[in-house]
């Protein structure tokens, strides 16, 4: 180990930085090394990110640089001593290199530190506007510093460049705020070693904000993936003026005139109280407006607006706010000072791409955040776990970055009908997709669908021949098979999207429609139910069979192995959802005892899956390839015993085994959402996976598990057939990294009385009375090992020795 991580060269820090953002900043530039030195360092938790000075919380509130740090392995352990490799580097990500120091535990590779080694200042600012920060709707723009000044925030201002004569000035590496635009008012400047501390209503205030927002932008952007390139001909620091444009309610941002951007400029937020101003640069939303929006289009179409739209600054003040607001309606754009701008607008109130109120301007903005926001909430934005609402955010934010980035200036001049330059963009949005998000390591090609059907949806894809104006959602691809899910092969966000009934079993070629328990070791037969939305008949039909170990997190490819039967070619399917029509059977053998999960994959010519959109070697976690592809369908489902009451029921679960494996290149902390039906837990039923302790189990890049489930009842209750069949699921979501990665489902079954015969388990000592189990005790007995001491069995395989008198 020491061999390893004595010397740390640029390129090997940055493997071992993988996953680390510090302000904003990713190390995705060239990285230094200036120093290593060997310690033996006491690790802490507390300190690992995180450094309070006790005399700034007393004065301003609690204080922390913004680091973000993958968990430390399970071998890390609080207060024990380590070997670290103390290394001092400098990042050149940013305009101007920053230092930086990491304490590397030689063993695991794993960061036990990470601070910056400049000494940014730090500021009070609105972190997000009083009203999502509050959700109280009386911390208007018009309130007092008495109301605004308990709602700021203290934060680092980074990047700033030394002072100059003793002055602290708000200028940094990607921003300088200074006077451009009329009224005059300069931009303070502090005693060096002063922080930037203000009252709310005040022009410095103001400052503080235009300048931390700017930066905030430039680094969000630097943060996935893009680099300076991206913004063109734009000179940094960027100038930014924190009050101009007079006493009004307004901001712009004006290009170069050569591809870049030129200034931004701020006014104020609210014109009852001039005497007292308080800066519109104070909403972060109203600053993504700007430099999202239009900034983002001088650099690349010299313009700042799109040719059907005013901007994306509303889609990305909608997309990147959502998470963590409180503000009480979700759907409006700029709740603080513009609650009429709202990303959620209907076709039939006019708002589809050619409805009435589609005038190019800031109208059909709406109509975008609309239906880029639908974008989010699909892939993730409707999650109620904050890591998958915020890997919906970056990734929805990076795919628009990127489209925006792929235009051209001819985009601004292109002549046609708005309604063709909607079309152009959702394919350059297509396009963005099929790319691969490199400084993320995910594989482009997984959300195509999801996208093209958010256009649909806000009234792009009318029927040839349709005239505006439009009030209907425009019509579906010419073929568009799928397996329904429930959603009707849609795509609105699937919290649970291995549950799909419309994929089952037999255990005999008798073509029946229900479900069967696979047996393990002999020919089964699988079956799947399809269908077309596609306006026109889809021809050249085919589905394609897969089965696994039943677990969570599973992987595409490596995780799936094709059945015995690997495809059957379908009839022509009817569109319009005319016809649903039964494939199958496919022959395939199970080899896990109790459940092992299907996969089917349907494809028809001119409507492919998004499986051919990974090259080999790739791989795609079920997560992100299942929900938004409804030519696959993933069924995760077992029957478990309803008909027999309680006793059959905890029979059925008692000591099921899964296995859940790490998907992400980076350690995972996994836990279990586990969610029962009402009228099993309002009556004392709890289902835990005992492996978890301290609420998650931590898993290596890759590595999998073996879990089981244990359940219990407080009292035995009855199971009556009405409550389970409002209510027949138990599932089981495998959360990494509060992530959704995937997860089992039980299926209550009122017709099954008794424990199917292939589900025996025997579990944490407390086996129940199956044959299988009885023979599992019988042989530990013989081997002489007491059978309550025994945490858990798997049976994989049984060999029988046959020997005959002749």
């Amino acid at each position: 180990a020491l061999k390893k991580y004595r010397r740390v060269s640029g390129k090997e820090l940055k493997k071992v930085l993988a996953g680390a953002e510090i302000t904003g900043s990713s190390f995705s530039g060239d990285l230094e090394v200036k120093s290593s030195t060997l310690y033996v360092y006491e690790y802490q938790q507390e300190n690992r990110v995180q450094y309070h000075d006790p005399l700034e919380e007393e004065s301003f509130g609690k204080h922390e640089e913004e680091i973000k740090l993958p968990p430390v392995p399970d071998t890390i352990n609080e207060n024990n001593f380590y070997v670290v490799n103390a290394v001092t580097f400098i990042s050149k990500e940013d305009l101007l290199p920053k230092p930086y120091i990491a304490l590397i535990e030689v063993e695991t590779g794993t960061i036990l530190y990470l601070r910056s080694l400049s000494s940014d200042l730090t500021g009070l600012i609105f972190r997000t506007d009083p009203i999502s920060l509050t959700g109280v709707l009386a911390n208007t723009p018009a309130s007092t510093n008495a109301t605004l000044n308990p709602l700021r925030s203290n934060v680092t201002l980074p990047g700033l460049v030394a002072p100059v004569g003793g002055i602290q000035k708000l200028k940094g590496n990607w921003v300088e705020v200074k006077e451009i635009e009329s009224p005059v008012i300069a931009s303070p400047g502090m005693p060096a070693g002063l922080n930037f501390n203000y009252n709310a209503r005040t022009d410095e205030f103001a400052a503080v904000n235009a300048y931390y927002h700017n930066d905030r932008f430039f680094r969000f952007v630097t943060s996935l993936g893009f680099t300076a390139s991206y913004w063109g001909s734009t000179s940094f620091p960027l100038p930014v003026d924190h009050r101009a444009l007079g006493n009004i309610l307004n901001a712009h941002c004006v290009g170069n005139g050569s591809g870049g951007i030129g200034h931004a400029c701020y006014a104020l937020a609210d014109t009852t109280n001039t005497a007292n101003p308080l800066g519109i640069a104070t909403d972060w939303r109203v600053v993504l407006h700007e430099l999202a929006g239009h900034g983002v289009l001088y650099c690349h179409v010299n313009s700042p607006n799109f040719g059907f739209a005013h901007s994306a600054g509303d889609s990305f003040a909608a997309i990147v706010n959502d998470l963590g607001s409180l503000a009480p309606d979700r759907f409006a754009t700029f709740p603080w000072l513009l609650p009429g701008r709202r990303h959620d607008r209907t076709v039939a109130a006019g708002w589809a791409w050619g409805g009435s109120n589609d005038t190019n301007g800031y109208n059909s903005e709406q109509i975008l955040s609309t239906t880029l926001f639908r974008i989010y909430r699909s892939i993730g934005g409707d999650s109620t776990n904050a890591g998958m609402k915020e890997f919906a955010m970056r990734f929805t934010s990076y795919l628009l970055l990127r489209a925006i980035g792929n235009l051209t200036p001819a985009h601004a001049t292109q002549t046609g009908v708005g309604l063709a330059k909607v079309t152009a963009f959702a394919n350059e949005m297509i396009s963005a997709n099929l790319g691969d998000w490199t400084s993320a390591g995910l594989p482009g090609g997984a959300y195509g669908k999801v996208i093209r059907w958010a256009f649909e949806k806000q009234g792009l894809y009318q029927a040839a021949g349709a005239t505006p104006p439009f009030t209907t959602a425009g019509k579906p691809p010419a073929v568009d098979v799928y397996i329904n899910d429930g959603r009707n092969g849609e795509y609105t966000y699937q919290p649970v999207h291995w549950a799909n009934t419309n994929i089952w079993n037999r255990t005999s070629n008798d073509g029946g429609l229900t479900h069967q328990e696979p047996i393990v070791g002999v020919t089964n037969y699988a079956y799947v139910k399809i269908k077309n939305r596609g306006t026109s008949t889809a021809t050249g039909v085919v589905v394609k069979g897969f089965h696994c170990k039943p677990g969570a997190g599973l992987t595409w490819p490596i995780d799936w192995k094709p059945m015995v039967t690997a495809q059957i070619a379908a009839p022509n399917l009817a569109g319009n959802n005319a016809a649903e029509i039964i494939v199958g059977p496919f022959q395939w053998v199970p080899s896990q005892v109790g459940h092992e999960c299907m996969m089917m994959i349907a494809s028809a010519v001119g409507d492919p899956s998004n499986i051919n959109n990974f090259a080999a070697g790739e791989t795609v976690p079920e997560w992100r390839l299942v929900p938004n592809d409804n030519n696959i369908g993933q069924r995760n489902v077992a029957p478990v015993a309803g008909g027999g009451g309680i006793k059959a029921l905890l029979e059925s679960l008692q000591g099921r085994l899964f296995t859940v494996t790490n998907p992400f290149t980076e350690i995972a902390n996994v836990s279990f959402d586990i969610t029962l039906p009402k009228f099993l837990s309002s009556n004392g039923v709890k289902l835990e996976v005992p492996e978890v302790r301290n609420r998650y189990i931590r898993l290596q890049k890759g590595e999998a598990k073996v879990v089981s489930l244990k359940i219990t009842s407080e009292k035995d209750i009855a199971l009556p057939a009405e409550e389970i069949l409002r209510d027949p699921f138990i599932h089981v979501k495998a959360v990494a990294n509060d992530i959704v990665v995937g997860g089992m489902s039980y299926f209550i079954d009122t017709k099954q009385e008794k424990p199917s015969k292939h589900s025996g388990s025997f579990s944490n000592g407390k086996h129940t009375e199956t044959p299988l189990n009885r023979s599992i005790e019988k042989a530990v007995q013989q081997l002489g090992i007491d059978p309550e001491k025994v945490a858990n069995v798997r049976v994989k395989k049984i060999k029988l020795d046959l020997e005959f008198d002749d």
